[in-house]
């Protein structure tokens, strides 16, 4: 009998190997998040300035698929250890418990007219939606100075943190219809474009 051997082109030391960071399940995240950032993106616009009026159900529902898209992104960074080995992993273990909090959030609001009538409860829970966007830009900043990611793909998650900040300066310069373009545009050429170059590369390091 004879026995024959066959390389395996997986690396069993590499840190991605062993966290389950196959190019499929990257290529899976990425394309989460680009279809939630198009998704929110495209939502934002159709319903402009009606979000001054109080909670809209399709900004809530494609709200829901972006922050799915989110989870998606840092499943990946934390998995290829993208944000490093120290204080971004620790950044990256806690986005993963505060958004879903968020989308918990997005799901429990349905029936309320606006956010003035949340109980308290949910009140506290929405702390989760503007905690889980800081932390993003946290964790963006953490990819960035790492360095494991490579080109844009070094850069493009720091900038997707940025949206929080950048849409706050938009609504306060601008207003909300301002804001509303500054957002969808920030959402389509950053996110999607990080999510797409994910999906098509099938890895963030």
């Amino acid at each position: 009998m004879s026995v024959h051997v066959k390389p395996s082109n997986v690396n069993p030391g590499d840190p991605g190997a062993r966290s389950g960071a196959t190019p499929e399940r990257v290529r899976l995240a990425g394309a989460m998040l680009a279809v939630g950032a198009i998704a929110w993106g495209i939502g934002q616009v159709i319903v402009g300035d009606k979000i001054q009026e109080g909670i809209q159900t399709l900004d809530t529902v494609t709200g829901m698929i972006y922050v799915l898209g989110m989870i998606g992104l840092v499943w990946a960074i934390l998995a290829t250890r993208a944000s490093g080995d120290g204080f971004g992993r620790l950044v990256a273990l806690g986005l993963l418990v505060i958004l879903p909090g968020a989308f918990l959030l997005n799901v429990l609001s349905f029936g309320y007219a606006s956010h003035d009538d949340f109980p308290l409860w949910l009140a506290i829970l929405d702390a989760c939606w503007p905690l889980s966007q800081l932390g993003m830009l946290v964790l963006g900043s953490c990819v960035a100075v790492a360095r494991r990611a490579a080109g844009a793909l070094r850069w493009l998650p720091l900038l997707a943190g940025c949206w929080f900040p950048v849409s706050v300066i938009a609504q306060i310069a601008g207003g909300s219809a301002v804001s509303v373009w500054v957002s969808a545009v920030w959402l389509i050429g950053v996110h999607a474009q990080l999510g797409v170059r994910m999906a098509v590369r099938g890895q963030l390091v």
